[in-house]
């Protein structure tokens, strides 16, 4: 009787063993439209990056464009067809770089970004993200009354590298439509 009871404890448990296996391997293997949660970390920790190295020009502004793909873009739509910014050096000039004196004088010195509210959306082998574009006051100073809070949408397409995740496309909507806005 005692080995009977053990060897069915045995089975069961070898049983159980093998759908912990099974569900674990269908969890661990994403399909094209999900992601990690990993993944959801790197990519917020990617637009937090993106704030500092845009306000603080590190690394003479390449680190700001060191975030962006090869073909990356940044656009500021204002909804007057303004172009958008795409090479590396346009990237980094953005951030202020290479003297960064842009970043340090009255009145780019009184911006700061912030991306607050991201909301991240796999897409095929990449994702969206869309989030507040929010650009608080520095020390009680503004760059003017229109450019101070909550100054439109982020819209951004990330993608998956050899390097990890980076950014293809970052498209500040300045005055977003309330019910035209989607991600």
């Amino acid at each position: 009787m005692k080995y009977c009871c053990q060897n069915a404890l045995s089975v069961t448990l070898s049983v159980l063993g093998l759908i912990l296996v099974s569900i674990s391997g269908s969890v661990a293997q994403p399909d094209n439209n999900s992601m990690t949660a990993g993944d959801y970390i790197a990519i917020q920790q990617l637009v937090n990056r993106l704030n500092f190295a845009l306000d603080y020009c590190t690394n003479e502004g390449q680190d700001f464009a060191d975030l962006f793909t090869e073909d990356g873009q940044y656009i500021i739509d204002q909804g007057d067809g303004n172009p958008s910014v795409r090479s590396h050096d346009q990237l980094a000039a953005l951030a202020g770089g290479p003297t960064c004196d842009s970043r340090r004088t009255v009145p780019s010195s009184y911006i700061l970004h912030l991306s607050e509210s991201l909301v991240i959306k796999p897409e095929g082998e990449g994702a969206r993200g869309m989030s507040y574009a929010i650009y608080p006051a520095n020390h009680g100073n503004y760059l003017n009354n229109e450019t101070a809070g909550q100054l439109g949408i982020y819209h951004d397409v990330y993608v998956r590298t050899a390097e990890g995740w980076k950014i293809k496309s970052r498209r500040h909507e300045t005055k977003p439509v309330i019910g035209e806005v989607s991600l």
